[in-house]
């Protein structure tokens, strides 16, 4: 019974030994073709900080590699993929200016600006200069790259970022237009409906535009406002108001 047992155990430890030296694969530290698969393997496991180490080892050791510029490349996508977009916005930058006709110059330039799209803060109260980054990272994107594939993505994330731009300047207009600092407000106002037209906020900007040049006592543009307000908005719960605002003024 012993021996039948230790024949049985014997031959599970040989199959685990065969099995193991079969899914083992020794890597060829002198090609950089395994080199990069095993950086692939790494990184579809989401293994980034290695994965990261291994095309950077890949760029060092074979620097006139094809694959030392497909590592570049991999290393601004192991960053953005990490979340870690401050810096996946660099590397990509990095390899846009050493690579500027490269085939895939379409999607780096994307990622440029989804990275920069990635870091506008979800509360419009904030700094927002992320927002306009990424507006022109694909401006510059759509105008170089017109028949990407990639292009309609790039159109609807700037809309997104327009939309947090102006309700950030809403959120400021409005700041000064409730504390009675009018001549402010005038200025958020228009800013607003000059630069982010048809954003959902034209009505009460408009309104609250001719408001503030009234109380600062600018009576020309605020009948000009008022006017406007009362022609594109004839349904507006705040046209009567805007109609007497307007008579009291030609009173004057």
């Amino acid at each position: 019974m012993r021996s039948i047992l230790a024949v049985a155990s014997f031959s599970l430890f040989l199959g685990l030994l065969v099995s193991t030296s079969c899914t083992h694969k020794e890597v060829d530290t002198d090609s950089p073709d395994a080199l990069y698969t095993e950086a692939e393997e790494a990184f579809k496991d989401e293994k980034y900080l290695i994965a990261i180490e291994r095309y950077r080892d890949i760029k060092n050791r074979f620097p006139y590699s094809t694959r030392a510029t497909d590592s570049e490349l991999r290393i601004a996508d192991a960053f953005f993929e990490q979340e870690s977009f401050i810096e996946a916005e660099s590397a990509y930058e990095i390899f846009k200016e050493l690579h500027p006709t490269h085939p895939k110059g379409d999607y780096v330039q994307y990622r440029i600006g989804l990275s920069l799209h990635n870091q506008i803060p979800s509360n419009a109260t904030r700094d927002l200069t992320a927002a306009q980054r990424s507006i022109d990272a694909f401006e510059l994107m759509v105008e170089k790259f017109p028949t990407s594939a990639l292009v309609p993505k790039a159109k609807e994330l700037m809309f997104e970022a327009r939309k947090k731009m102006a309700e950030h300047e809403n959120y400021v207009a409005d700041f000064y237009f409730q504390r009675h600092h009018y001549l402010s407000a005038t200025y958020r106002y228009s800013a607003l409906l000059q630069e982010f037209p048809n954003m959902g906020y034209d009505e009460e900007a408009l309104f609250r535009l001719g408001k503030s040049y009234a109380n600062v006592q600018m009576f020309d543009n605020a009948k000009d406002a008022l006017k406007r307000f009362v022609a594109r908005f004839p349904s507006s719960s705040r046209r009567a108001e805007a109609e007497s605002l307007i008579k009291d003024m030609n009173k004057n």
